[in-house]
C-alpha cells in the first residue's frame, strides 16, 4: 500500500474572527486517511483571529505585511506538507475535499488542482449566479487549491509583485512544469460579502484583472477592498432595479456565450463548408413518431444524422438498428437529456455519455463521436470532458422550432427562410423523455423541406460526412483569449525592442 502524502491547509486570514471557526471545523472533518496539518497565516488581524485558531488547534503564523500574497507566500514558506492545499476563512470545504485532492494529484505528470464555487449566504440572485458560473472556474483558485511542493517551489512560488491574482498568475508558470487538473465537481462553498456587498466593483476587479492576466501577464489592480462581517451586520438583498441591471446584462452574456455558433466557451461545430449542403439532424429520439420520419427519408433516399438519448434508445432498439441499416448517422445527447447538463460534473457526464455509447453501438452504430449538448447549453467543463472523450460537440446553423409544436407550415419558413450553404438543420422526432411527444408538424413538413432544398440545388450528408468535408479546408477555430495572448505577446516584443533602442541608441562616428 502506498503511503499517503502529508497534506498542510494554508488559510489567509486578517479580521477574520467570525467566519474563521466554520472553516475550521469543515477541515477539522476530512476523511482523508493520511497525516495533515491546518496552518492558520495571521496577517496583521486586529481582532481574535489568531486566538481562535490556536484554540481550535491550528498551527498559527505571523505575516506583518499586509496583503494576500505576503500571507500566503509566508504561509507556503512554512508549509510541511508534500501537497499544500489552500483555502480562505470564509470556506466551507467538504469532507472528502483532501482525500479528493490527494487523489487528483497521485498521477506524476499532475502539478496542481482546483476546483469549483458556490456561494452560501447573500441573496437569492447571487447564490443562482453563483451556482451558474462557479463551475466555469479555469485556473488555480486560492479559495480551493493544492500544489505539489517541489513543483510549486520549482516555478519559482508566488509572485510577490502580484497580490490580486496571485493564485492565477501561479498557475500560468506551473502549467508550463505539468498538468494543471479543474475539476469542476470539486465544490467549496464560499461567502458572496464582495458580491453581495460592491457588486459591479467585485465583478469589475477580478474579472478585468483577470482578463490582463491571461493577456499581458500583468494585473491591473494591485489590491482588493476588504469587507468583513461582524455579527450585527447581515447581507441584505438588492432593491428590485438594482437586481434587474444586472440579470438583465448576465441573461445578454449567456445568451451571446450559449449561440450556436458561439466559439467563446471552446470548439463546437455548427455548419459547414460553403458547399451546395445541407445536414438534416434529429433530436431527442427515438420515439413513436421516428419510423414515419424514416419512411420520409427512405422515400426521398435523404440521409440525416438522428441525436438520440440513450434512454429512448434503449427502449426503440429497433428504431436505432433501422436507421443505423438505412444509412443513417446516430449521435450522442446524453442518456437522459438533464436540463443543467452543462452544469454536471465531469464523471456524471462520462456516465450519460457512456451509458448511451453503449446502448447504441450494441445497436451497431459506427464507432464516429458526435455529441449533441441537451438544449444546446455547453460550459468549458462540458467542452473539456466530450474532449477528453474524443467527441465532436455538434450545435446546428437552423432552429426548425418543431418543439414548441408549429404547425407544418411555420416549421416550414423557418428552415427555409434561414438556409444556407453547410447549413446543419435542428428537427426533432422526440421531445426528451416522453412516450407521446406529439411531433406531427414535422412529419408533415419534411417533405416540403427536402422537395425545396432540393429544388434550390441543396444535396443532403449526414453530420459525418459534412464535418469530414469541413476539415479538408477548414480555417483555424477563432479563439479570442489565444488571438489576445498572440497579439500581447507581439506587442510586448516590439515595446521591449522600442525601449532597448532608447536605452542602446546607435550612433555613427563619435559619441557626443
Amino acid at each position: 500500500m502506498n503511503r499517503l502524502p502529508f497534506i498542510t491547509v494554508v488559510i489567509p486570514a486578517y479580521n477574520e474572527e467570525f467566519s474563521l471557526p466554520e472553516t475550521l471545523r469543515a477541515l477539522k472533518r476530512q476523511e482523508y486517511p493520511g497525516q495533515y496539518e491546518i496552518l492558520v497565516v495571521d496577517n496583521a488581524s486586529t481582532d481574535r483571529t489568531a486566538e481562535i485558531a490556536r484554540s481550535m488547534g491550528a498551527r498559527v503564523i505571523e505575516e506583518t505585511r499586509q496583503g494576500y500574497v505576503h500571507a500566503i507566500r509566508r504561509g507556503f514558506g512554512a508549509a510541511n506538507g508534500e501537497i499544500i492545499a489552500c483555502t480562505d476563512a470564509d470556506t466551507l470545504v467538504a469532507p472528502d475535499w483532501l482525500d479528493r485532492m490527494a487523489h487528483i494529484l497521485e498521477p506524476e505528470d499532475v502539478v496542481a488542482t482546483s476546483g469549483a464555487f458556490r456561494f452560501f449566504d447573500g441573496p437569492w440572485w447571487i447564490r443562482m449566479l453563483g451556482r451558474l458560473f462557479g463551475g466555469w472556474n479555469w485556473h488555480l483558485a486560492g479559495a480551493n487549491m493544492a500544489v505539489k511542493k517541489t513543483a510549486f517551489q520549482h516555478a519559482g512560488g508566488f509572485n510577490g509583485h502580484i497580490n490580486l491574482g496571485a493564485d492565477v498568475e501561479l498557475g500560468f508558470r506551473m502549467k508550463k512544469i505539468g498538468r494543471l487538473v479543474i475539476d469542476p465537481s470539486l465544490i467549496v462553498h464560499t461567502s458572496s460579502r464582495r458580491f453581495s456587498l460592491a457588486f459591479w466593483t467585485t465583478i469589475f476587479h477580478y474579472y478585468v484583472n483577470d482578463l490582463c492576466l491571461v493577456l499581458f501577464r500583468r494585473p491591473l489592480f494591485y489590491e482588493f477592498a476588504n469587507y468583513r462581517l461582524g455579527p450585527a451586520m447581515a447581507i441584505r438583498g438588492m432593491s428590485a432595479f438594482r437586481f434587474a441591471a444586472p440579470a438583465l446584462i448576465m441573461l445578454f452574456f449567456i445568451g451571446w456565450m450559449e449561440s450556436p455558433d458561439s466559439q467563446f466557451m471552446g470548439s463546437v461545430f455548427a455548419r459547414g463548408t460553403r458547399q451546395p449542403q445541407v445536414a438534416l439532424t434529429f433530436d431527442d429520439g427515438p420515439s413513436g413518431y421516428t419510423a414515419g420520419i424514416l419512411d420520409t427519408l427512405a422515400a426521398y433516399h435523404v440521409p440525416a444524422t438522428f441525436f438520440v438519448i440513450g434512454e429512448n434508445a434503449a427502449r426503440h432498439p429497433d428504431l436505432v438498428k433501422r436507421a443505423i441499416a438505412e444509412g443513417h448517422a446516430i449521435g450522442n445527447h446524453t442518456w437522459s437529456h438533464p436540463i443543467l447538463s452543462a452544469m454536471q460534473s465531469s464523471a456524471e457526464l462520462e456516465r450519460q455519455l457512456d451509458r448511451t455509447d453503449a446502448v447504441v453501438r450494441a445497436d451497431g452504430a459506427s464507432n464516429d463521436r458526435f455529441f449533441r449538448p441537451p438544449h444546446g447549453w455547453r460550459s468549458p467543463g462540458m467542452l473539456r470532458c466530450c474532449a477528453k472523450k474524443g467527441y465532436t460537440v455538434v450545435t446546428w446553423t437552423v432552429d426548425a422550432r418543431d418543439w414548441i409544436h408549429s404547425p407544418p407550415r411555420t416549421i416550414e419558413h423557418h428552415v427555409l427562410d434561414r438556409i444556407k450553404p453547410g447549413a446543419i438543420i435542428l428537427l426533432h422526432d422526440g421531445l426528451e423523455l416522453r412516450t407521446d411527444p406529439q411531433m406531427d408538424g414535422i412529419g408533415e413538413a419534411l417533405s416540403v423541406i427536402i422537395r425545396q432544398l432540393r429544388a434550390q440545388g441543396y444535396t443532403f450528408v449526414t453530420v459525418p460526412e459534412l464535418y469530414a468535408e469541413s476539415q479538408k479546408t477548414a480555417p483555424p477555430q477563432f479563439n479570442p483569449l489565444a488571438l489576445a495572448q498572440e497579439i500581447s505577446q507581439d506587442v510586448r516584443q516590439e515595446l521591449l525592442e522600442v525601449r532597448q533602442a532608447i536605452r542602446f541608441p546607435r550612433t555613427r562616428g563619435n559619441s557626443q
